[in-house]
């Protein structure tokens, strides 16, 4: 980078805190552009395409013994789904983990990183005003896709925020020299790239913090609403990774244990287990599992049990009239990720909420086994 060049980098940076702003609209801004450079840029500047059409879910009442909590359900009972659209942009830069997208003169995409409902870009970015800020970007030849979202490396991001991008891109995978993904992606994550046309020597791995410059980058809308994702998603990641050639006749009973480190915890997990296991359940630690072992088990289970957490994932690879059993603590009760997924895919769906006992660490929770059991039992008709 030249002399000018640098001052024009760190001029557009300036005042070092906060984005120049925050576009709300890739697709507005892109209009808005054209209309201010004519015909010319029009032709060859940014463009945009709807790939997949807004949708609408409207699922069933969820199942409990317990005392139903319509309230935690009630807004994800029915909903519409944002359409789906590919953009194309020039002169661009792409930044960290959270998939930051910056114009040339330093303003930001809001849409392409949400932040799960928790806080939104704008108060990030005033928590953390020197973020976008790097003395220097790094610019990269060829051009660029887009495959970085806030914690895509959990098994339930990468799942439902990251891969169904891919198809996305479907029409333009060949013109792509470079994926860009997070750095902190598992290994067996990246392993199934190359089933959905990615070949890994064009996956481009991207540290926090860092800042690269693309004069080409391809983006596509994110493909969810935390947590509430498209028929087309859920569609497409079934046909590209369930290997089964025919359906299996389903007879495991299964119980995704909880990570060691994992919030949440199950504090009397050990009888909890013994319970389970005397009721013919298998006790799994998906860690263990590559993605496709994971998939295959899926397959071959009729019913599925565990505390909310990223395991439940793999419900997405379930045969229809799955059982589910959902665990919640009272502290974090989010319906819109596995009971969205469970009602979109024909799941016959229970949840159970823990007890909280006094001076229980947030989340912590102890699972009634006499609760349990009565569940179990409805769930077996």
């Amino acid at each position: 980078m030249g002399l000018k060049s640098k001052m024009k980098f760190w001029i557009r940076q300036f005042p070092f805190v906060l984005p120049k702003g925050i576009i709300n609209s890739c697709e507005d801004w892109i209009i808005s552009q054209k209309n201010k450079k004519g015909l010319y840029f029009g032709q060859r500047g940014p463009w945009f395409k709807t790939i997949f059409e807004a949708g609408f879910f409207q699922h069933d009442e969820p199942k409990t013994l317990g005392t139903p909590n319509e309230k935690a359900f009630y807004n994800n009972r029915n909903y519409p789904t944002e359409k789906a659209t590919l953009f194309y942009l020039q002169n661009t830069y792409l930044l960290g983990h959270k998939g930051l997208v910056l114009t040339a003169d330093h303003k930001v995409f809001q849409e392409f990183s949400h932040h799960f409902g928790i806080s939104s870009l704008k108060k990030f970015l005033w928590k953390s005003p020197f973020y976008i800020f790097t003395k220097k970007a790094t610019k990269i030849e060829g051009t660029g896709a887009v495959l970085v979202s806030p914690e895509s490396h959990n098994y339930y991001h990468w799942l439902s925020d990251v891969l169904p991008r891919i198809k996305i891109y479907e029409s333009i995978l060949n013109q792509v020299d470079h994926f860009c993904i997070s750095s902190k992606v598992p290994e067996k994550f990246l392993d199934i790239l190359p089933d959905l046309g990615i070949p890994k020597e064009k996956i481009l791995l991207i540290q926090e913090n860092e800042k690269l410059h693309f004069d080409y980058l391809f983006i596509s809308s994110l493909p969810g609403s935390e947590g509430r994702s498209p028929q087309w998603a859920v569609d497409y990641l079934r046909d590209k990774l369930i290997k089964t050639s025919a359906p299996v006749n389903p007879s495991k009973k299964i119980h995704f244990k909880r990570g060691g480190n994992a919030e949440r915890k199950v504090i009397n997990e050990n009888a909890v287990i013994t319970l389970l296991k005397n009721k013919g359940f298998e006790i799994i630690d998906p860690d263990k599992l590559s993605i496709y072992d994971q998939v295959a088990l899926m397959q071959q289970s009729k019913i599925i049990m565990g505390v909310h957490g990223a395991a439940l994932s793999n419900l997405l690879f379930s045969q229809e009239k799955t059982a589910v059993i959902e665990i919640f603590s009272p502290d974090y009760f989010r319906t819109d990720c596995y009971y969205t997924l469970s009602s979109a895919l024909k799941l016959n769906y229970w949840y159970i909420v823990g007890d909280k006992p006094a001076g229980a660490n947030w989340g912590d929770i102890a699972v009634s086994e006499e609760v349990l059991l009565k569940t179990i039992e409805q769930v077996n008709g």
